[in-house]
């Protein structure tokens, strides 16, 4: 075995101890050594969920949202007169208690290095030795093995136990050299999720709103009679496992949104003329099958695009129509903001759970048009320069 394999090992017994009894722990997670690898130690044993968590976003939390975070701590922790006086650790960890719960842990010295490499990779340095070896620190900070099976596996007020590791599955193999084994329903329960998955209130009662998923699936999927949880779709179905595919994923797109198009070929005329002119009458259906409303998550960037175009023969563009499906939010002044710190309120334009949404569109083409292509395209677009194409429909009208 080799030494970091060993490390792992060992570093995975030291932090298997629950939040309440962890007086002394603050003291372990000092450095960088002290969190390197923790995840690896799982692997010696569960090498292929190991695999899967790694092709995760769960595996990288902290990094994939270093732009958010990195504007939290600069504009939020530093320039905010109130937050800048204000403990630091109790301030990250309204960010950190999702995207790296283990910080809990770590003493203030710690928190400081981590502060300084968020900084330095999510800004513009032009130290790129720097920037790499900062990322390379957060890289280890994610929501890892130890993040669900034993901080998080217990429904508060409980706490999990020392050495433990809580899952849903058959525990019959019972405890092994490593860590003991717990079965608890918890973490087949769509709440288990909802932890991190919907608006966090911190433990001074500041609600910050990184997502409203939780929400979502609770007031209008399960509401409106959904019935299957997080799990059933983002693990058990198609042996997803512990890679959890999101809004990242087409597959998971194409599953989540449905698009019809339907298309009727019509003559109109100007009031007073008497030239027929080539329209259509254009119906676009998109249904939401997914457990929650689209867009979410990173709802401050994310939008579901719908395009419609109608090209002559010759595949130039005659007409066309856009529409955009977003959750702009709004910060207590109601001013639109872009940072889930400053976020307080939501304005509620995406796709909802188990709906059809209809767009109907009158287009009328130029009047020698003899036959013109109509296409729909659904896409998502997490931000600028990230777009996923997700379905497209076409029809062909001709005119006599």
């Amino acid at each position: 075995m080799n030494r970091y394999l060993m490390l792992a090992l060992m570093l995975n017994l030291l932090l298997m101890v629950a939040p309440g009894s962890a007086v002394g722990l603050a003291d372990k997670i000092d450095k960088e050594q002290d969190i390197q690898n923790s995840s690896e130690a799982c692997a010696s044993c569960h090498g292929e969920v190991s695999m899967q968590w790694k092709m995760s976003v769960h595996s990288s939390s902290l990094l994939h949202s270093i732009d958010g975070i990195y504007s939290y701590i600069v504009d939020g922790i530093e320039r905010d007169p109130v937050r800048k006086g204000l403990p630091l650790r109790t301030e990250l960890m309204k960010c950190l208690t999702c995207h790296a719960p283990v910080m809990e842990y770590a003493s203030e010295k710690f928190v400081r290095e981590v502060v300084d490499a968020i900084k330095l990779a999510g800004g513009k340095s032009a130290n790129p030795e720097g920037k790499k070896k900062a990322k390379d620190l957060l890289s280890h900070l994610n929501v890892s093995c130890y993040t669900c099976h034993n901080m998080k596996a217990v429904p508060p007020p409980n706490t999990p136990e020392k050495q433990t590791v809580y899952g849903p599955g058959n525990v019959s193999k019972g405890n092994t050299t490593y860590h003991n084994v717990k079965k608890t329903t918890y973490l087949d329960n769509a709440i288990f999720c909802m932890q991190c998955h919907g608006v966090y209130t911190a433990p001074d009662s500041e609600r910050i709103i990184c997502s409203t998923i939780a929400q979502s699936y609770r007031d209008q999927y399960v509401a409106a009679g959904g019935q299957t949880n997080c799990q059933e779709c983002h693990m058990r179905k198609n042996n997803r496992g512990h890679t959890f595919p999101g809004a990242y994923v087409p597959d998971m797109l194409k599953e989540g949104m449905l698009l019809e198009l339907n298309a009727r070929a019509f003559k109109s005329q100007s009031y007073g003329e008497k030239k027929w002119i080539p329209a259509a009458a254009i119906t676009v259906d998109i249904t939401n099958k997914a457990g929650h409303r689209v867009p979410d998550g990173c709802m401050w960037t994310s939008r579901v695009l719908l395009t419609v175009t109608a090209t002559d023969e010759n595949d130039k563009v005659i007409w066309s129509a856009k529409k955009e499906f977003f959750e702009p939010g709004l910060d207590i002044e109601g001013n639109r903001r872009y940072d889930t710190w400053e976020i307080k309120d939501i304005l509620d334009y995406s796709l909802q759970p188990r709906m059809t949404t209809t767009e109907k569109y009158y287009a009328v083409f130029p009047e020698h048009e003899k036959l013109v292509k109509i296409e729909a395209k659904l896409a998502y677009i997490h931000k600028d320069g990230l777009e996923f194409p997700v379905h497209s429909e076409r029809k062909v009208l001709k005119y006599n």
